[in-house]
């Protein structure tokens, strides 16, 4: 239910980071062109770039992995495909954010998606019937 809930607000994140970045784009391109026609060199300062948001992505990876669940390690690889410049912990903090919103399970070390995680079985542990 939280997902529902936080994706428009996560879709709006989305759109004014690239907002953003198109914005950062336009005014390097205007300071160059700047630089060529006055023929001085402009010190900018460097923006430092946001990150991609990786939230929504991690949701989508638990989503994938169903029953299955994923361990925190295995989610970092996976998040590192499509943003390799993830640092180091963002994942793990991610999935422990999501831990405590209610949206994940933290079972045997792995991470299942809200009413994807093993059922306790009747001897008391944990099991996948």
């Amino acid at each position: 239910m939280a997902n529902k809930k936080m994706e428009p607000l996560d879709n709006e994140i989305a759109r004014l980071d690239a907002e953003i970045a198109r914005l950062q784009a336009e005014r390097v391109g205007l300071i160059r062109a700047k630089e060529l026609l006055t023929g001085e060199v402009i010190n900018v300062p460097k923006i430092r770039q946001r990150a991609a948001p990786i939230k929504p992505l991690v949701l989508d990876i638990m989503h994938r992995a169903g029953p299955n669940g994923a361990s925190s390690a295995e989610v970092d690889t996976m998040v590192r495909v499509e943003v390799p410049t993830v640092a180091k912990d963002t994942v793990g903090s991610v999935l422990s954010r999501l831990k405590s919103d209610g949206a994940l399970v933290y079972v045997g070390e792995r991470y299942y998606e809200k009413g994807c995680e093993p059922k306790p079985t009747v001897v008391g542990g944990w099991g996948n019937s």
